[in-house]
């Protein structure tokens, strides 16, 4: 008896290796033997403009020193470390305005959240084309309504202008991401006893008190996964900021994903560009472990 049950349970464990082996087999062949190319690459000297007899030889730190070095790195890094900031503070700033707006009863509040859904359901190509028609210096929508308020004299480029660009491309990152901030701090408020609030308000709370001391402490967990999300999402965000500028002008929109896209298909230098990527799966990994950590938290 208890040798078949040994046998059923080995059996069920070899059916499940089975249904499990493809998506090891895939995961293996296009994430883990990329990252483990990469981080070869990263050792060796992969220069293509100058090729050298030796072939690609081991070089040890040098490409890391070379990125660390680089100025254009540097300043990737600090450009990448304000964009995070902005678009996630950006992003969750205007999903929470949009979760307590439609967690309210009111007529066509059913449509009003599907509506919320658009900006992020457009794919990002598209949203991109839609953004650079509304930033054009000459026939752009903003532009128009601008110096119809009279807060522009003249057109500005939004996306030629080395001083704006980055937060142009930070304003359409935060308009295509809110809604999934909004979508998931309106599941948390749900999940909150009306009781609550009808207890605070018998107290004498007012609606401020009552989102102070119930509602944002209530949304902890809910709002810690999604910013560790938002920020995970953001370091490795490429499409927004390329489609847009390109990285340019005078670099000025160059993030780190640029920067590594750069490096490998612009100057053709793919250690360097082994090299960047290995840093910024770095800093994305340390993000992760919390998101991971926070999930388990959770869960015990």
């Amino acid at each position: 008896m208890k040798k078949s049950l040994v046998n059923r349970k080995y059996s069920s464990a070899k059916v499940g290796l089975i249904f499990v082996m493809p998506l090891v087999l895939i995961m293996g062949v296009f994430l883990l033997f990329p990252i483990l190319k990469a981080g070869l690459m990263s050792f060796q000297y992969w220069y293509i403009p100058k090729p050298k007899p030796e072939g690609n030889y081991f070089v040890g730190f040098e490409n890391y020193l070379l990125v660390l070095k680089d100025p254009y790195f540097l300043s990737s890094l600090v450009k990448t470390g304000i964009y995070i900031i902005v678009t996630v503070v950006g992003r969750y700033l205007l999903g929470m305005g949009s979760a307590i707006l439609l967690n309210q009863k009111f007529p066509g509040r059913s449509i009003a959240r599907g509506l919320l859904i658009i900006p992020w359901a457009i794919p990002e190509v598209v949203a991109c084309l839609i953004w650079i028609l509304m930033y054009d210096r000459d026939y752009g929508l903003i532009n128009y309504i601008l110096q119809q308020f009279r807060l522009l004299s003249e057109p500005a480029g939004f996306l030629s202008d080395p001083n704006i660009a980055l937060p142009s491309a930070m304003a359409v990152n935060i308009w295509k991401g809110f809604p999934f901030v909004g979508i998931m701090l309106l599941a948390g408020l749900q999940s909150i006893p009306g009781e609550l609030y009808e207890a605070t308000k018998v107290d004498g709370a007012n609606s401020f008190e009552q989102f102070r001391h119930i509602t944002l402490p209530l949304l902890k967990p809910v709002s810690g996964v999604v910013f560790l999300l938002l920020i995970i999402w953001t370091i490795k965000d490429f499409g927004i900021a390329y489609l847009l500028a390109k990285g340019g002008p005078s670099r000025a929109t160059e993030i780190l994903t640029i920067y590594v896209y750069q490096s490998a298909f612009k100057f053709f230098d793919f250690g360097k560009a082994a090299a960047s990527g290995i840093i910024m799966l770095i800093f994305s990994m340390v993000f992760t472990y919390f998101y991971l950590k926070s999930q388990s938290t959770e869960v015990q």
